[in-house]
């Protein structure tokens, strides 16, 4: 083949070349315009892009609207013209904004255009973020405690609108009051678990008739607490019954410990001082002690305490607690010494009785005997007396000034008594018994022998009458004494 035969070849080629490039080509742009134009958008305000496809043979498939911010939408339809519109609702809509259209070639098979002009849009920012700040505690509260939060919004001569929010919902039940266009303060008057959670603060200004929101403040924590609850009271001893000038200790246990904490008592309903009736006052963790070294009788009562927790400089009190009645008892009377023989003297030998009487009725309790100060018996009866016997009495042993107590159990203590007034006991030695029966015989034998002279005497006598006066030597016992006297006359 010969080279002039080649030349047409060659441009038949690149002809073909040629027209297939052309038709590789993208479709050509479309035409964009946006509609209402403003130079600045504001937050809030609805926008129309209108996309018109060129041509009018191939068949579309439907345009796409992007955004430089990096949002995109594809509509579908087969007109040669779309519209898209939307809101404007902060900064990322503006931007550079285009659109494209999508045919089918000869082919059948998709193809998209060129994209068309950017049109830029300018939205004006959401006005600067307030500070909020909570003024009424700390961000740990309890329940119905108030809430006080401040919101401060930078200058401006705009009107503006507060608003506060907890989390994404907005704050219903407090009250709003604001103080110009600078600050607004949110006011809760008692505070409840619900309103736990991230409080903030906005608020709107007017433009243009619009009212346009503020970037959210950032957030305060806020924890609140329920309500502590009331503490708990301890006694002892723990019967409530305790001695006079004995010790006594009351202590409140406080539910909690999450705040620093103060405790009061009280006896009948009233406040009891430290100091008062020598109360000492202490706390030690989460629970306070109120000693009292000697109670004094007259301060028996329904006991009571209650605690206060400092929760942002505010101190919240409890409930005080269930009251606990106590008991002053007095000491115990003073008892009797009862002696057996009762004149206190005995003989060596006697058993001598000691018996020691308590006032009031039989009780468990326990009897002490002294004898010069030293103790020398103690027993325990219930009863309310007891007998000590010293069944064999020497004179060293039993001879003294006895006496005698008894101790009641109160509580855990035992109460002794005053001793008893003391009585004295004389012991003495018993007699001699054989000097005693001799000295008796030889009166005895004295008196014998006086009886035989007197009846000898008198014998005598009358025998001397008789001898004298009678003869025959008669016997004068068978003479009455009647004719003794009329012989003789």
């Amino acid at each position: 083949m010969g080279p002039l035969r080649l030349v047409p070849l060659l441009t038949s080629l690149q002809m073909l070349l040629l027209r297939a490039a052309v038709t590789d080509l993208p479709p050509p742009p479309p035409a964009i315009t946006v509609t209402p134009w403003k130079s600045e958008y504001l937050i809030g305000d609805t926008v129309s892009m209108q996309c018109v496809a060129p041509g009018s043979k191939e068949k579309l498939q439907g345009f796409q609207f992007a955004g430089t911010s990096g949002w995109a939408v594809n509509i579908r339809t087969p007109r040669r013209a779309c519209v898209y519109s939307f809101n404007i609702t902060g900064p990322k809509d503006g931007g550079a904004h285009l659109c494209t259209y999508t045919l089918l070639n000869k082919a059948r098979r998709p193809v998209r255009s060129q994209e068309s002009e950017a049109v830029v849009i300018n939205v004006r920012d959401h006005p600067p973020q307030p500070t909020l700040a909570l003024k009424s505690s700390t961000a740990v509260t309890v329940e119905g405690q108030p809430l006080l939060f401040l919101c401060a919004a930078p200058a401006g001569d705009s009107e503006r609108r507060f608003n506060f929010y907890n989390g994404k919902a907005k704050v219903a039940d407090g009250t709003v009051v604001a103080s110009g266009a600078a600050e607004a303060q949110l006011r809760v008057p008692g505070s409840h678990r619900h309103h736990t959670g991230n409080f903030t603060c906005g608020y709107e200004e007017k433009t243009e008739g619009r009212w346009i929101p503020s970037y959210r403040s950032r957030a305060v924590g806020v924890l609140v607490r329920e309500a502590a609850l009331a503490p708990r009271l301890g006694v002892d001893p723990p019967t409530g019954v305790v001695g006079e000038d004995y010790p006594l200790h009351l202590t409140c246990e406080a539910s909690r410990d999450d705040f620093t904490l103060r405790f009061r008592f009280y006896r009948n309903g009233l406040e009891i001082s430290p100091g008062q009736a020598g109360s000492k006052l202490r706390r030690i963790g989460n629970f306070s002690e109120f000693f009292f070294p000697r109670i004094p009788k007259s301060f028996g009562g329904n006991f009571s305490c209650a605690v206060e927790e400092d929760v942002g400089g505010t101190w919240v009190p409890t409930p005080r607690s269930e009251a606990v009645g106590v008991t002053v008892k007095a000491p115990p009377s003073q008892p009797s010494l009862l002696l057996d023989p009762p004149s206190g003297d005995v003989i060596d030998g006697d058993p001598l009785g000691l018996t020691c009487a308590a006032a009031g009725p039989a009780a468990p309790r326990k009897f002490a005997f002294y004898k010069d100060g030293v103790q020398q018996f103690t027993a325990m009866a219930a009863a309310e007396r007891f007998r000590f016997t010293i069944p064999a009495a020497e004179a060293r042993r039993a001879s003294g000034r006895f006496t005698c107590r008894y101790e009641e159990k109160v509580s855990d203590w035992w109460i002794p008594s005053p001793l008893s007034e003391a009585m004295t006991v004389t012991a003495q030695a018993r007699p001699q018994l054989i000097p005693l029966v001799a000295g008796c015989a030889a009166g005895a034998a004295m008196l014998v022998l006086g009886l035989l002279l007197a009846v000898c005497l008198y014998r005598r006598r009358r025998g001397g009458v008789h001898w004298k006066w009678l003869h025959n030597k008669d016997d004068p016992s068978t003479y009455p004494m009647a004719s003794f006297a009329g012989g003789n006359m």
